[in-house]
């Protein structure tokens, strides 16, 4: 959260990371415990987890939320990994 609340002005912090080949995410999953969602870019760890320690149906639209802004992501990602593999093929009529 940020900007201005009832009381005056709210903490907040922004964290860039910049994602590279050691870069990985994992669901870790527990029978009777709430899910974990950890991303790990070189030796730098991010959780995610219920606050409170319990699902709730927040937490769930969050959920849905992140899967989107993630799917958005990739889409991005690879418009501009194939834009760039289209701009360094050569066209066809000289590749013969």
């Amino acid at each position: 959260m940020s900007g201005r609340g009832a009381d005056g002005l709210r903490s907040s912090t922004h964290l860039g990371l910049h994602a590279g080949a050691d870069s990985s995410a994992r669901c870790h999953a527990y029978p009777d415990k709430p899910p974990i969602l950890s991303v790990t870019l070189g030796r730098t760890n991010v959780s995610i987890s219920p606050a409170g320690g319990a699902v709730t149906s927040d937490h769930v639209e969050f959920s849905y939320t992140l899967l989107a802004a993630v799917n958005d992501y990739l889409i991005e990602c690879e418009r501009l990994v194939f834009a760039a593999q289209d701009a360094a093929e050569p066209p066809e009529d000289l590749a013969a």
